[in-house]
């Protein structure tokens, strides 16, 4: 049928109707013969459908294009040309010719595919966005750890100094192929960092770490402005702040944090209103702009925590010290005062210098005990009736969020915990001490942002642009061919299709989900259509809070972008002339564009982390059989999810019958056996379990 519809497009265009005559289909069985045909043809991008509804043949073209390359778990590349009509080519690992995941290369397609894709090689590199990679030196050679493809290095001579046979590197590689030999592709490199031996203990953890631009040592003139850096606040550094010390002040942290720049404290008044006060850490009193400190933390961008580890923004001695707002210290910091109505609404505010005293370092589990269970964890007896008003504000604040259309997507993140041997990784669920804190600090970064954008001063800005309408259609289109959501989905893609969507058009389609199995699965399919939160000096608002003005300002220890917003406050309570301001406008876009690039580096690092705890659990457990959920088709696999949250892939060349994709579909549930792992790709692979020894089995392990 596909080859009889092809011979008719070669000749001109036709409509269904037209070609259904011109084929002499007459049954019922052939018609659907034929639809399925053309649906497979459509994606196997052989023909179009135009505006009017008439089909025509795509032409293959071989002139080579240009694009960005993506990597997959499996070694093969992805490249999307959004200026060609076949959109997708897929790069064979051996035809890499080099190139690193994130690379804009030009390709030269080779063949037409049978998945929807087309088969192309990279004959060049033009950019390398991400050009370091972990390489294993064995003596003579370096063997590349964790990328793939054909790839050979020369290094200097001098690079070689310290390296013995088993030393882990990170290497900066150029983008221009010096050589081809025996089907190895030649590239100049530069070691630029030892990051160990191969041998040694979370040295995969460590190289994660370095490939993405974070490192647990700092460099020595950083060091020694530290020396320099008090570990007390002083009386004279006190002068010209609001005291706070006699106020009942705390922090409200997970069990395990040492670094905390946040802490709050609360009142009412006669009216019945709130008078909620946030305290943020004075980061930008030690670290001086243009400092060692300070361009090393703008360097990192960020502070990347990594499964049980932290490689932070700042040294221990400030991030953990001085600048953390430990129990019973003296600290330097920001206040944002708010006087909030039994409504939600900011009524009044203040944002001012001020030096705190934190009466308590309250973790979250304890302060949950007392709005769940009312009971009163020991140490917590002075602060209950403090938390249980704070409790009443966050529920209207919460309501609040609801209300203007906040998107509550599901969270992706796991928490991972090592009992007796055995590793387990469980869903992080928000709890209301954690949302507690959420919107508490949510709220004091909306009001500095609005603050400053009402005085049109340069600002950083936290923006969240709106989603591509097209990519949210083919998301919603795909769960609904397959069956995940109900017909409730009409009412979303009517107001997608007039263009009146909001945000809170997409929670209130989320929510009717969330006691739904499915309702991961469906919230991450439609986050992946979400635009990335960057930094800008632009203002956009912030799509997925319903916000017009947001800002990060509460997070100055381990976020640089809240300790430039820090600094540009103090620089706006002197008197700046035409000239300053004009610098400050001219140092912006830089700085956002740096801060949002290692943020996206510092979620890939976490992310990586997560999968190597992973496949280390997976090392363990090879043969044995585990029951799971097929969430996503790739172009040369298929990801499943194992009910304890472990992530592996099912090749197709590993499991012929994935193939034919009618078998199987998003959601369904398939058991799963570890085939095998590769720890520096961090990739588990699955095998799929026949029918009847499914049915055969008795017991599934959890």
């Amino acid at each position: 049928m596909k080859d009889k519809i092809i011979l008719k497009l070669n000749e001109k265009s036709h409509n269904c109707k037209e070609l259904i005559k011109a084929l002499h289909i007459k049954s019922e069985k052939e018609k659907a013969k034929f639809y399925s045909a053309l649906d497979k043809l459509k994606y196997e991008g052989l023909i179009k459908q135009d505006e009017n509804g008439y089909y025509k043949r795509i032409k293959f073209n071989k002139n080579p294009l240009k694009g960005y390359i993506e990597i997959t778990k499996v070694g093969n590349g992805i490249v999307l040309d959004n200026k060609s009509e076949q959109k997708k080519y897929l790069v064979k690992s051996e035809n890499l010719n080099g190139a690193l995941n994130g690379d804009k290369v030009i390709i030269r397609p080779v063949r037409r595919s049978t998945n929807g894709f087309i088969e192309a090689k990279v004959e060049k590199i033009i950019e390398r966005v991400s050009n370091k990679a972990i390489f294993e030196y064995d003596g003579n050679d370096f063997i590349p750890y964790n990328i793939y493809g054909n790839i050979k290095i020369i290094c200097p001579k001098e690079n070689l100094k310290g390296l013995v046979s088993g030393s882990l590197v990170l290497v900066e590689l150029k983008n221009k192929l010096e050589a081809t030999f025996e089907d190895k592709n030649i590239f100049k490199g530069e070691v630029k960092q030892i990051v160990g031996h191969k041998d040694d203990p979370d040295i995969d953890e460590k190289a994660i770490g370095a490939r993405h631009g974070f490192f647990v040592d700092f460099p020595e003139e950083v060091m020694e402005e530290l020396k320099h850096i008090p570990d007390k606040v002083s009386e004279e550094e006190i002068k010209g702040r609001v005291d706070l010390r006699d106020e009942t002040i705390f922090t409200i942290d997970g069990s395990n944090t040492k670094d905390m720049d946040d802490a709050i404290s609360i009142n009412t008044d006669k009216q019945g209103n709130f008078i909620l006060k946030v305290h943020i850490a004075d980061v930008n009193y030690y670290v001086k702009e243009n400092s060692a400190l300070d361009l090393e933390a703008r360097r990192r961008g960020t502070s990347a925590y990594l499964a049980d580890s932290v490689l932070p923004m700042l040294p221990h001695q400030l991030s953990n010290g001085i600048c953390s707002l430990n129990e019973n210290e003296d600290r330097l910091t920001k206040t944002v005062e708010m006087l909030i109505n039994p409504k939600g609404e900011v009524i009044d505010y203040k944002i001012y210098n001020s030096v705190i005293r934190s009466r308590k370092k309250m973790t979250y589990e304890n302060v949950q005990l007392i709005l769940d269970d009312k009971s009163i964890p020991e140490g917590y007896e002075d602060f209950e009736l403090d938390l249980i008003c704070m409790d009443l504000l966050s529920n209207i604040l919460s309501e609040k969020r609801d209300e203007r259309g906040n998107i509550d997507f599901a969270s992706r993140d796991l928490t991972i915990t090592k009992e007796n041997g055995v590793t387990k990784f469980e869903e992080k669920k928000q709890t209301s001490s954690e949302r507690l804190i959420e919107n508490f600090m949510v709220l004091a970064n909306e009001v500095v942002t609005k603050h400053y954008a009402m005085k049109n001063l340069p600002f950083v800005y936290r923006v969240h642009e709106d989603p591509h309408s097209d990519r949210l259609v083919d998301v919603l289109n795909l769960l609904q061919g397959q069956k995940l959501v109900g017909k409730e989905v009409s009412y979303l893609l009517s107001k997608i299709k007039k263009g009146t969507f909001t945000s809170k058009d997409i929670n209130n389609f989320l929510s009717k989900y969330k006691n739904s199995d499915l309702y991961e699965l469906i919230s991450v399919a439609i986050l992946a259509t979400m635009s990335k939160a960057r930094y800008s000096n632009e203002n956009a608002g912030h799509y997925g809070l319903a916000l017009d003005y947001y800002t990060h300002f509460t997070s100055p220890i381990r976020r640089y972008p809240d300790l430039i917003v820090h600094r540009l406050i103090d620089k706006y309570n002197n008197n700046l002339d035409l000239n300053q301001l004009e610098n400050i406008e001219r140092s912006l876009p830089e700085i956002c564009e740096q801060s949002s690039y290692m943020e996206r580096e510092a979620d890939e690092a976490e992310k990586e982390t997560g999968e190597l705890m992973m496949v280390h659990f997976a090392l363990d457990h090879i043969g044995q059989s585990y029951r799971g959920k097929i969430t996503a088709f790739n172009s040369d696999s298929m990801t499943v999810k194992l009910d304890n949250n472990v992530k592996g892939i099912v090749q197709n060349n590993l499991n012929p019958k994935l193939k034919r994709k009618k078998q199987y579909h998003i959601g369904q549930t398939v058991y799963a056996v570890i085939k095998e792992v590769s720890v520096p790709h961090r990739v588990i692979y699955f095998g799929l379990e026949s029918k009847e020894k499914k049915q055969r089995k008795k017991l599934i392990k959890k």
